[in-house]
């Protein structure tokens, strides 16, 4: 009678108090684990859900969907190895069934074994471009706590019964490297002329290179240390005299301190040049701390960046060499369902210069969003504004009044995945700086500008 009741609630659309109705099945009834497991999926309750399937997954009587249900479940808490021989053992006597392999190919996904897992989602019915998508989503947005550490830290962690089945070995390594063309609207705004290029406003094409590497040198469940790496190279085609270098080595580990929590620390040295002469040199060293909520990360940082720059100063308070303490929080949630990321951040940094112009506080807040649609096409936008306060009067106004920035950051693009490993990438850029308070006699402002950005990039990932 009682589990007569609970059906009842359940066809009138109250899941919930079916469930509750129900209470603990009799274990030997296996319909009544069979409708309290459903019931739990779809309130949320998944552990509950999956531990009834379990109970009644080898009985002869079990409904013909169980193993399938109970690969679904396992994959929502990322046991990836278990998901897969569930929906192996449904597929043996269902081998049509799209749904069951679209299972598979995330189950073998979140093993980290693409190559496998192309096959199963082509089983599935989807083209190369859909099974690209499904990849870049899957791979970059977690499905609970577990697959986000392992996200951060860049491990791979496993349950013992994974281990116990299958080992993967990851690979170590990741290299990307990146052709793009640009126009920009302003570039004298490079770094050798900044400050001193108002009104010239001069526009430019460029090809540009750049290349990436990440080496885990030791790896394992709670924690890594690796290497990295970067070149960038932009070569203008009129104004050479503005093409940039700048060569990146430094070093980084995690580690898993609590259940939720990660500590990190990064360091980078970069050496940049302008016109194949030195610009500048500087350090970046970034402890951090990343909480793993439900539905994604918080992360909070300091960084610590002094720089010796070498740029053209005409008067001592014009020099830019600096030590920038920074410091930052950034919120990163996951939505579900192939529908991206959303990012939000704050910084705030104080910059000591050895020249008095640039002696100034910084607030910066963020925003991203992130979302596949359209095959294998992925769109973002990124909003930035900075509000940059100098403390001293500015050498080049007039009537010697402080520096004081506003400015607005605007990014957005696509992004097609074609075939492993190339992908296509279209961006534009607005930049707006309103700097009025700083003039010169005629009431020109020095660092007031704006700037668009339109660049092309084709990016080789291995």
């Amino acid at each position: 009678m009682q589990f007569h009741l609970a059906i009842v609630e359940s066809l009138e659309g109250n899941n919930r108090k079916a469930a509750e109705v129900l209470g603990q099945p009799d274990t030997e009834d296996t319909a009544a684990l069979y409708a309290a497991a459903m019931w739990s999926l779809e309130n949320g309750d998944v552990e509950a859900g999956v531990a009834f399937l379990e109970e009644i997954e080898s009985r002869p009587d079990a409904p013909r969907g169980t193993s399938k249900y109970l690969a679904a479940g396992y994959l929502h808490l990322d046991r990836a190895a278990e998901c897969e021989m569930a929906v192996d053992q449904y597929l043996s006597d269902n081998a049509d069934d799209s749904y069951s392999h679209y299972l598979r190919g995330l189950a073998i996904l979140r093993q980290n074994q693409p190559e496998r897992a192309e096959v199963a989602l082509r089983n599935a019915g989807y083209d190369d471009s859909q099974v690209a998508q499904i990849e870049q989503v899957v791979m970059q947005v977690p499905v609970d706590v577990t697959q986000r550490r392992s996200t951060i830290t860049g491990t791979q962690a496993t349950t013992r019964r994974q281990a116990s089945n299958r080992r993967t070995a990851d690979k170590n390594y990741n290299v990307t490297i990146l052709f793009a063309g640009e126009y920009d609207s302003n570039v004298p705004l490079q770094p050798k002329f900044s400050g001193l290029g108002s009104n010239i406003d001069y526009d430019d094409y460029r090809f540009l290179m750049a290349s990436f590497l990440d080496l885990q040198l030791l790896t394992s469940d709670i924690g890594n240390l690796g290497l990295v790496g970067s070149t960038y190279n932009t070569f203008q085609l009129d104004l050479n005299r503005f093409d940039v270098q700048d060569y990146m080595g430094g070093a980084y580990t995690n580690g898993l301190l609590l259940e939720n929590l990660i500590g990190s620390l990064r360091y980078e040295f970069h050496h940049t040049l302008v016109d194949e002469s030195r610009f500048a040199s500087e350090h970046r060293l970034t402890p951090s701390l990343s909480r793993l909520g439900t539905n994604g990360h918080t992360t909070v940082f300091y960084e610590f960046n002094p720089v010796d720059a070498r740029a053209p100063a005409l008067i001592a308070a014009q020099q830019q060499s600096a030590e920038t303490h920074r410091f930052g929080i950034t919120q990163a949630l996951y939505t579900f369902g192939g529908n991206g990321r959303i990012y939000a951040g704050y910084q705030y940094a104080d910059t000591n210069s050895d020249g008095s112009d640039f002696d100034h506080t910084s607030n910066m807040a963020t925003g991203r969003i992130e979302r596949p649609f359209c095959g294998s096409w992925i769109a973002d936008l990124d909003v930035r504004f900075v509000w940059d306060d100098y403390d001293n009067p500015n050498s080049l106004d007039f009537f010697g009044r402080p520096r004081n920035d506003d400015r607005l950051e605007v990014r957005t693009g696509l992004q097609k995945n074609f075939v492993r490993p190339v992908s296509l990438r279209l961006d534009y850029t607005y930049i707006h700086n309103d700097s009025t308070d700083t003039e010169n006699l005629f009431g020109v402002p020095f660092y007031d500008y704006d700037r668009h950005l339109f660049s092309t990039q084709l990016i080789f990932t291995l």
